[in-house]
């Protein structure tokens, strides 16, 4: 059994008069130790599809199972504290709020964590490059790439099996962008976790495990 599976995603809006599709009996599955991506045009439903997984959605028919549970019978509040965390193109910091503390805030809220190490949070943020005077600026002082990086330590630090990551290099130049790439790589390989990725670009998509497209007029998810 699959980490995370989708068995029959429809989703569907109202459109003026009519409905829009953009799920038609749709499936995919995510293991843990794996890195994946979603390939697909602007307004495919890449947006979508991250939302119903990151159980930000529950606007949808079909199954989206965690660990063998359909996700709105765990409870989605519960799902997004204890088994998926959110990267997201724009980091998605508190501004005001250091790096350490924008960390801290998450952990906090987080069902995973037993009690705040800020130990631990200096020791993953050197790890990812941010050192110590960087670590008690504010968010807003640091530049696109190490805002990344505290974003990344903070779903690392949140200890979520899944991390999805919405087109988490569109704000960076090339050589910052692999790097997270790299960071993620090493994430799926070295601890375990189930990492998606939803990209734009073919290339960056390469260097994952899995690639899955969006079949836009099929409005299926295709391997």
């Amino acid at each position: 059994m699959a980490l995370l599976e989708i068995r029959n995603l429809n989703y569907s809006y109202k459109d003026g008069d009519g409905k829009r599709v953009i799920f038609d009996n749709a499936e995919a599955e995510f293991d843990s130790g794996l890195f994946y991506a979603i390939l697909g045009e602007s307004g495919s439903g890449k947006t979508t599809f991250l939302s119903v997984i990151a159980g930000q959605d529950n606007r949808y028919e079909g199954e989206v199972i965690f660990n063998g549970k359909e996700i709105k019978s765990i409870g989605l509040d519960k799902y997004r504290r204890t088994a998926v965390s959110m990267i997201y193109q724009n980091y998605n910091l508190i501004n005001n709020y250091s790096a350490v503390e924008n960390i801290a805030v998450a952990m906090d809220i987080s069902e995973n964590v037993k009690g705040l190490d800020k130990g631990k949070i200096m020791s993953v943020l050197e790890e990812l490059g941010i050192d110590e005077k960087k670590a008690n600026r504010k968010a807003s002082s640091l530049s696109g790439g190490e805002q990344q990086r505290v974003a990344i330590a903070r779903s690392i630090l949140t200890d979520s099996p899944i991390i999805v990551a919405d087109e988490p290099t569109g704000n960076l130049d090339s050589k910052n962008g692999q790097e997270v790439i790299e960071i993620f790589k090493k994430l799926a390989r070295e601890m375990n976790k189930c990492v998606i990725m939803v990209t734009h670009n073919d290339k960056l998509a390469e260097d994952c495990d899995f690639i899955y497209r969006i079949d836009e007029q099929a409005k299926k998810i295709v391997r």
